[in-house]
């Protein structure tokens, strides 16, 4: 789930949003920019964040860091303190990926595309099932395909 950190959100310390480790701390490298926003209410969560990165390298390095963070901490603890991520292919943009976190009480549904030099991750509140269904996602997807349309307006995100 996301961070409340003490740094802004548009902060390049800033961890990416979708964090399964609860690392808590940046892992990837190369950060040109970043801009996040989370909306958090008592029973409803949302958030997105966009990184681009100095070049396409970098981008391809922090989505390999996300996949691997997913498969390092798909399950994790025990009781209520457990979590558990799930993850499907996602065939948006340049390289895509969906992924599912279950906590005690609560859940995620989150979407991470790669576009060009560009990281969009977008997710809201959800309770996800292990097949991860494409129609529980629709809407975030769509909003990932309408940012990476308007980031690669961007001359540094290399598309």
């Amino acid at each position: 789930m996301p961070h409340t950190e003490h740094l802004t959100p548009n902060s390049v310390k800033l961890p990416l949003q979708l964090d399964p480790c609860l690392s808590h701390h940046r892992r990837d490298g190369g950060r040109l920019e970043t801009r996040a926003v989370l909306y958090s209410s008592e029973d409803e969560m949302k958030y997105e964040q966009l990184v681009v990165y100095k070049d396409v390298r970098h981008a391809k390095a922090a989505m390999r860091i996300l996949r691997a963070d997913l498969r390092r901490c798909a399950d994790v603890g025990k009781g209520v303190n457990r979590h558990r991520y799930f993850t499907q292919p996602l065939d948006v943009r340049d390289d895509g990926l969906r992924a599912g976190g279950r906590f005690f009480d609560s859940g995620e549904h989150a979407v991470a595309v790669r576009r060009g030099a560009a990281l969009y991750i977008v997710g809201e509140s959800a309770r996800p099932t292990r097949s991860l269904p494409l129609k529980g996602f629709k809407g975030l997807i769509g909003q990932a395909r309408e940012m990476t349309v308007k980031v690669c307006r961007l001359p540094e995100a290399a598309c």
